[in-house]
């Protein structure tokens, strides 16, 4: 569970689903919480290993937040991504997530695969 600045874990709005794969090996992780006042699910971290990507991982941690999600009474699951993660991307939009805004501020500091290919 989390935030970590709940010490007696009874956040009941927060939560962290882990998946496995090959004993000792971890397959990926989603964070999620909601949010009462919108009745909105957020997606706060999803990441899935490279060797496990495009095996279900993703789709299956979705899923344990999708239940999540109906259990709270939530709506609607919002995530964020960078335009670059055209892998995530589509991914998200194959389990029917709809773009729904665009977030122009420029980032301070880029992330290394972008810095990378720039020089």
């Amino acid at each position: 569970m989390f935030p970590e600045d709940d010490p007696d874990g009874d956040n009941k709005n927060s939560c962290a689903f882990v998946a496995h794969g090959a004993p000792g090996d971890l397959a990926g992780g989603v964070t999620v919480s909601y949010s009462g006042w919108n009745r909105r699910l957020i997606i706060e971290d999803i990441a899935v290993a490279p060797q496990y990507r495009g095996r279900g991982v993703c789709r299956v941690l979705m899923g344990l937040a999708k239940e999540f999600a109906c259990e709270r009474g939530a709506d609607h699951l919002w995530l964020e991504v960078t335009n670059i993660n055209t892998p995530a991307i589509h991914a998200y939009r194959r389990m029917g997530f709809a773009f729904c805004g665009l977030d122009t501020t420029p980032t301070t500091t880029l992330p290394q695969e972008v810095s990378r290919r720039s020089t």
